[in-house]
């Protein structure tokens, strides 16, 4: 005598199983791109303000770039979005310095920290 197994009902679980799983790596992942979109516009904005500024007084924003939200804080560190963030941040750091070089009249290097450190209790 053969038993009857409602694989019917197996398959339509096991579908939705998979359906609620998809939809929530799916949600996981619009969340974690909407984080580090925040992290980028943040970044852009102090940049943007550090560009507009004069003398030495793009110090300020630079320092907001390299200190706040740092890798790890709204990003798995080392996931492809910390990455694009990373370099979005290292982006606008270089921009800033190369600003504060010809608003300044000098060169402290590479380094955002020496240039906080210099002229941040300005």
């Amino acid at each position: 005598m053969r038993k009857n197994v409602p694989w019917l009902g197996i398959l339509f679980a096991v579908s939705c199983l998979l359906s609620c799983w998809v939809l929530f790596i799916y949600l996981h992942l619009r969340v974690l791109v909407a984080l580090a979109n925040d992290q980028t516009r943040f970044i852009v904005m102090w940049r943007d303000r550090a560009l507009a500024s004069k003398n030495a007084d793009g110090v300020g924003p630079l320092q907001m770039i390299v200190h706040e939200y740092p890798s790890g804080t709204k990003q798995f560190t080392g996931s492809s979005l910390d990455q694009m963030v990373e370099r979005h941040r290292a982006d606008a750091v270089r921009e800033v310095i190369a600003h504060l070089r010809k608003e300044t009249g000098k060169n402290l290097g590479n380094n955002p920290d020496t240039w906080i450190e210099k002229y941040g209790s300005q």
